[in-house]
């Protein structure tokens, strides 16, 4: 999807038989509940972190063991290629631009609540900043956050796109596509919401507010088209490497909206100068 449209990208993907995405959606429901209830706590993952000085995080090595199946599925079995994840290459550096923009908006955030920018108190702490730079860097940008957009957003959504298009109209397709992927990114989360400790009787508002948060993402996706930058605003909702007290990590809803509306505003005055000019 580098100078595609969304419908030109889903023409080129490659669509994998249905028993390889059935395939995937087991695996990844069944690996949350595998990860939360026995990986971690098992200490293997930690006892690793430890051997490399606490640089790889945890979640990180979850995801490669994770990515490896998948991949295996996906990739050796299904044949597909990085295109096939909107992975691009010149998407990298928008997708830089855009995360830093959206950590400076989560930095300013105290003044827009009437405080000072005040550096955290927790920055003295010995190996804060390596801890950090794990969770954020190991952990979500190149761990989770990364695996869950290449796969609920991009794979998903193209490939329920492709399967309901053979019955439905593209729009039809893909308002279908994004309902069920992002159900299954709210429901995959129950594991983790249990060790968290969300009472049972919060566990569904708590899921639909995830669910809503997932579609978030899928806008940002296809107004940005780049799953990279879709990435690194995930990464930075749940480990934002914060330096003044009051910023919000993860940094809600709000925010993201608010660098939503920006996205929009700056590709709609975009196309609106390129028409001038065309005009002109």
């Amino acid at each position: 999807m580098s100078t595609q449209t969304f419908k030109q990208w889903i023409e080129s993907v490659k669509p994998v038989a249905p028993w390889i995405l059935i395939a995937a959606i087991v695996l990844q429901c069944a690996f949350a509940p595998i990860a939360q209830f026995v990986l971690f706590p098992s200490g293997v993952l930690h006892a690793i972190k430890n051997i490399t000085g606490g640089v790889l995080h945890q979640t990180f090595l979850a995801y490669v063991i994770l990515a490896l199946f998948m991949g295996f599925f996906l990739c050796y079995l299904g044949g597909l290629r990085t295109k096939d994840f909107a992975l691009y290459r010149l998407k990298l550096l928008p997708a830089l631009g855009y995360m830093l923009v959206a950590w400076m908006l989560i930095q300013i955030s105290p003044l827009l609540l009437g405080y000072g920018l005040e550096i955290q108190a927790s920055w003295s702490e010995d190996s804060i900043f390596l801890r950090r730079f794990s969770r954020f860097f190991f952990g979500q940008l190149i761990g989770n956050a990364l695996y869950e957009e290449l796969f609920y957003r991009a794979f998903l959504i193209s490939q329920f796109t492709l399967l309901f298009r053979k019955k439905c109209s593209l729009i039809i397709a893909l308002l279908l596509a994004i309902l069920c992927s992002q159900l299954i990114f709210a429901v995959v989360h129950i594991p983790n919401r249990i060790v968290g400790g969300v009472p049972m009787e919060l566990m569904v508002a708590n899921i639909a507010s995830t669910f809503m948060n997932g579609l978030i993402f899928v806008c940002i996706f296809l107004l940005t088209k780049n799953i990279l930058a879709t990435a690194g605003l995930h990464a930075l909702w749940n480990a934002s490497p914060n330096l003044f007290e009051h910023c919000n990590s993860p940094f809600g809803t709000k925010v993201l909206l608010i660098i939503l509306v920006i996205i929009f505003i700056c590709r709609w005055g975009y196309k609106r100068l390129r028409r001038t000019k065309v005009i002109d």
